[in-house]
């Protein structure tokens, strides 16, 4: 493994194919480009676990807390909330191969769980039943009708006050990333017919539902969850000097991925 040692967050860790683990989803190993990856090399994205822990930091305590992870894929994200002492973890995913993996995963860990093999427009859950609920890098794989009809059970399940915390990838900034490679391709006399990653079959179309800071807040104050706040993360990049990564700090455009948090209302929770 090769290992070029900065600072902190901007470490830089690559590990080849063959050096891989059961583990390497944990530590954070992805192909270094969507663009001309050689296909072996695979490098640690620190700045992809900087916002996994802010994600789940804005849970609050999750100790002795009942949590729901939707589109829960394996479970990974509730194995790491059950080392944190939740009394109870759920989460439902629609890939059957998955959810047992994950059953597996919690059952070795010795983690107290459900996972629910179902579309997340019917969450197999009783009303009132969760202290938080999150979602990790799914709503970017559903329809804006799905979206609302998701937000809609998260209101159910969560009790009166539970928090509700969505991460996924920023579609404005993933239209302004791609302009600035349209246009730098030109200049370099590349190909500037690219477009973001897993959309329009580049290489599939798994990202149809890229969302927005302004829709997901449309959609959470239209079923009755408080104003979110946003949880921003520093943009950091190899050529990007550290003043102008401070600038773009807290600017939506320039944000990554949307990490936004929020409440179910008491009052029309109680007494709807």
């Amino acid at each position: 493994m090769e290992n070029i040692l900065l600072s902190g967050w901007e470490r830089y860790e690559t590990k080849k194919n063959d050096e891989l683990n059961e583990n390497s989803w944990f530590e954070g190993f992805f192909a270094e480009s969507h663009y001309d990856w050689d296909g072996i090399t695979r490098v640690r994205n620190f700045h992809e676990l900087r916002q996994r822990d802010l994600m789940i930091f804005s849970l609050g305590s999750v100790n002795g807390k009942k949590v729901l992870d939707v589109g829960c894929g394996s479970a990974e994200y509730l194995t790491i909330v059950g080392k944190m002492g939740a009394e109870f973890v759920g989460g439902q995913d629609l890939d059957e191969e998955q959810i047992k993996k994950g059953r597996s995963k919690l059952k070795e860990l010795g983690i107290n769980g459900k996972l629910v093999v179902g579309n997340a427009i019917n969450l197999g859950f009783p009303d009132n039943f969760f202290d938080c609920v999150f979602s990790a890098d799914f709503f970017e794989h559903i329809s804006l009708e799905e979206k609302e009809k998701v937000i809609s059970e998260v209101f159910r399940v969560l009790k009166p006050g539970g928090i509700f915390t969505i991460k996924t990838p920023n579609l404005t900034y993933l239209k302004v990333v791609i302009y600035i490679k349209r246009f730098i391709n030109i200049f370099t006399a590349r190909s500037p017919f690219i477009h973001i990653a897993h959309t329009k079959n580049n290489p599939d179309n798994q990202h149809h539902g890229l969302t927005t800071f302004a829709e997901l807040e449309s959609l959470l104050e239209g079923n009755f969850f408080h104003t979110p706040k946003i949880i921003f993360v520093t943009l950091n990049r190899k050529r990007l000097p550290k003043v102008v990564s401070r600038l773009l700090f807290g600017k939506k455009m320039f944000t990554e991925s949307i990490i936004i948090t929020t409440r179910k209302a008491l009052f029309y929770g109680y007494y709807k």
